[in-house]
């Protein structure tokens, strides 16, 4: 990178973050379900954004790209997880003793029922239902997002959308 064209170039890739890192969180966070390994994806994500950011600036839709990168970075960092064998030592049964105020009423809460059902669905539904109700993206941006086609984006909404009604519904957390 030339001196010259230094400043505009760094200056666009700081509006590009600007404008995107807390969709990244967020989708970080629904992907992986904790926010410590939330913070820890788009901070890597960060990281290699960086070093490519003179790429980034001349992509059609940067913010997809970094959405579709933080999707595969939360992946990974899943699926190492699970080879190590962390979650399930982290796992542990809820204290049903020590429920707070804050917590029964989140318990009751449809919202919450609805987030809690959501990391039962598999990933891609997850994530392309998060990009969709919780980011507002439209079908195309979702599909240069995540990388997948217009059909498995629409299958993957409807399928995780029934399947969260149902469980909805078998839960009797609403009425049919």
């Amino acid at each position: 990178m030339n001196g010259a064209n230094a400043s505009p170039i760094l200056d666009h890739y700081t509006s590009i973050i600007s404008s995107v890192r807390d969709r990244l969180y967020r989708l970080a966070l629904r992907l992986t379900g904790d926010p410590d390994d939330a913070e820890d994806v788009v901070q890597d994500v960060l990281v290699k954004s960086w070093r490519m950011r003179d790429r980034i600036v001349t992509l059609d839709n940067p913010p997809a790209w970094l959405m579709r990168m933080t999707k595969h970075q939360a992946i990974d960092r899943l699926r190492s997880a699970r080879v190590r064998g962390e979650r399930e030592t982290e796992a542990a049964a809820p204290d049903r003793d020590a429920q707070t105020p804050y917590r029964l009423a989140e318990m009751n809460d449809t919202l919450g029922h609805i987030h809690r059902l959501l990391r039962r669905l598999p990933e891609n539904q997850r994530a392309v239902l998060h990009l969709r109700e919780v980011e507002g993206m439209d079908y195309r941006e979702i599909t240069e997002a995540t990388g997948l086609s217009l059909s498995q984006v629409k299958t993957y909404l409807h399928r995780g959308r029934c399947k969260i009604r149902a469980l909805l519904l078998q839960e009797k957390i609403v009425d049919a």
